[in-house]
């Protein structure tokens, strides 16, 4: 006659153990894979033709100068940070916004430039004339002596007169000059209005009330007559870009060249930034892009 099945208890003992141990493995494989192994998101969004950007930037010119910023920190931080005699002072300071990127709302070199930036990178872009604010007018260029020549007697009708002095011509009265801002004498022989100008040597004058300027010498009989009022200008290499003369908020001129060796120096009445290489560091802040 059979034996009766009876139950094995160690084997099932045995069983339960291995279940167990699966479910702790798996739990810890859980956890570790959950929440310990990093994960890998997909590849950063990167700016491209057509979307919307942010960007931090400060702009400057090849000798270093910041002609421009988005940043407040920089616009206050001069010894770190010199500033071009072009750089105007414009809050509120925040991200500058480039809608549709590839549309030329900016400039070609840093429209280019900033395509291909995730948030956060940050790059340096080098914007060539050609690819900036085109090349400067040549016209709009002067180059000036060191040494400047001035006549003592200038002649002009009343007139020309009442407009550069401002006043009517009066024989016998005192003036000043409105530019070098020394003192003057009026003579007035029929329709002929004479200016004698009267500096003192070793004066010191304001040229457009930017720079100084020194008063060498004076020769009265100089020139059959005329005369001549030798200024000597104060500027160097440190006076580019740095000087200059404002109209209300804009940019008349900026002194861009000093030659000493030559004896010159250099006006120019265009866009500051006309001609010029510019340098951008660029932080890129937000990208947004319609699916």
């Amino acid at each position: 006659m059979a034996r009766p099945l009876v139950r094995d208890e160690e084997g099932v003992s045995t069983l339960v153990s291995l279940i167990g141990v699966l479910i702790l493995v798996i739990a810890i494989l859980a956890v570790y894979f959950g929440f310990i192994v990093p994960k890998f998101a997909g590849p950063p969004l990167r700016a491209r033709s057509g979307d919307d950007v942010q960007v931090d930037y400060v702009g400057r010119f090849e000798n270093g100068l910041v002609f421009d910023t988005s940043l407040l920190a920089v616009a206050q931080d001069n010894a770190s940070n010199p500033k071009a005699f072009a750089f105007g002072w414009h809050p509120p300071w925040q991200p500058l916004e480039v809608k549709s990127v590839g549309s030329g709302e900016v400039v070609k070199g840093f429209d280019l430039g900033i395509q291909g930036l995730a948030v956060g990178d940050a790059t340096t872009i080098v914007v060539p004339p050609d690819l900036g604010y085109g090349p400067a007018d040549p016209t709009k260029i002067f180059v000036k002596p060191l040494f400047e020549s001035v006549p003592v007697h200038l002649t002009m009708d009343a007139s020309d007169f009442s407009a550069t002095y401002k006043a009517p011509a009066v024989s016998g009265a005192n003036t000043t000059d409105p530019f070098w801002g020394w003192p003057a004498t009026v003579g007035v022989s029929g329709s002929v209005v004479t200016v004698t100008n009267s500096p003192t040597p070793g004066q010191i004058v304001h040229p457009y009330g930017a720079w100084e300027a020194r008063v060498d010498s004076i020769d009265d009989g100089a020139n059959g007559g005329v005369g001549t009022i030798t200024v000597h200008h104060h500027l160097d290499a440190s006076s580019v870009d740095r000087v200059g003369f404002r109209n209300g908020n804009a940019v008349s001129f900026t002194v861009t060249a000093v030659d000493l060796a030559a004896g010159t120096y250099s006006l120019d009445y265009n866009n500051p930034v006309k001609g010029r290489t510019l340098i951008f560091e660029v932080t890129m802040v937000r990208i947004s892009r319609v699916a």
